[in-house]
């Protein structure tokens, strides 16, 4: 597939501090990426390079072939941002806000208008196209936000924790949303700490920590990569610390972190459950509860940065 965002050894600094460190990525036209990590992983950094906000401090960013640093005007012309603050006006109209962000972008009225009335069906705003945007809800203001961003009709759609403080109903709306948005055509890049959204939503994810990439690729293949099964031991008196530099010698373990559960443990298909009671047993451990289930995004994170989610 044709490439639309391509990165090349990107990296920013503030002082001695390095947000991001030599990051080289390609996202696909028509594809929904998407891109997570704890705080400070340099998700926010890499974002506002590809917006235009922040120059990088050395590298490459282009969308669609245009630099965004030499060729910004062109870049943002082409780009939609959706940030977690809302960018539209309260004590203007839906109808107005569209209408207001389709001028800056240099859209004629009547495109505006055409436009509007098939985002607003889109996202099931059509509704309160008449409401001024400051009474409706939370899950209405993001997608008006997403409305408002995507008036000039963009190639590419950046958005940032867009599910952040939703309620469950409105964030499965939300989903709908995103879906809808890429059927038509649209690259979508989103970041998310929410790895159940990044599971069901996006075709590519990419997990970064410390201003560097932890790992890219589909979710399922990460997944299946980090190890076919998971298991949760809970003990008493849980000097779990000293097990777990015991049960990480074996051969059959990927991973194994100390969680607020107890030892979590990151196996190959093989399972050797029983070996690793044995060890639980012997450091004088008595068995609470015993959990298995499949690897999760998590464990993919815990797994190739060989550390918790923080």
């Amino acid at each position: 597939m044709e490439p639309i965002i391509e990165i090349r050894s990107l990296s920013k600094n503030y002082g001695n501090f390095t947000a991001l460190d030599n990051v080289s990525l390609t996202i696909e036209k028509g594809t929904i990426f998407g891109l997570l990590g704890p705080n400070g992983a340099g998700k926010s950094t890499l974002i506002k390079i590809l917006s235009c906000q922040t120059r990088p401090s050395g590298g490459h960013a282009y969308v669609s072939g245009l630099d965004v640093v030499s060729d910004k005007k062109e870049a943002l012309s082409i780009i939609g941002i959706v940030p977690q603050e809302n960018s539209f006006y309260d004590e203007l109209t839906i109808n107005e806000n569209l209408m207001y962000f389709g001028s800056l972008y240099g859209v004629p009225i009547i495109e505006i208008k055409k436009r509007s009335h098939r985002i607003l069906d889109m996202l099931h705003l059509s509704e309160k196209s008449e409401s001024f945007s400051g009474t409706l809800s939370g899950g209405m203001k993001t997608r008006l936000n997403i409305a408002c961003a995507l008036i000039h009709k963009p190639e590419a759609l950046i958005l940032d924790e867009p599910s952040v403080g939703l309620d469950p109903v409105s964030r499965k709306a939300l989903w709908d949303t995103i879906r809808a948005v890429n059927w038509e055509g649209t690259t979508i890049l989103i970041t998310t700490h929410y790895m159940e959204e990044a599971d069901l939503l996006c075709d590519r994810i990419l997990i970064m920590n410390r201003g560097k990439i932890v790992v890219e690729g589909k979710p399922s293949e990460l997944k299946n990569a980090a190890g076919e099964h998971v298991i949760q031991i809970t003990s008493i008196p849980g000097n779990y610390q000293v097990i777990k530099s015991k049960v990480e010698s074996l051969e059959s373990v990927l991973s194994c972190s100390v969680n607020d559960k107890g030892l979590k443990i990151n196996l190959r298909d093989e399972l050797p459950i029983q070996t690793i009671l044995e060890i639980f047993g012997s450091e004088g451990e008595k068995i609470k509860n015993v959990e298995s289930t499949r690897p999760s995004l998590e464990d993919v994170f815990i797994h190739a940065a060989g550390e918790e989610w923080h």
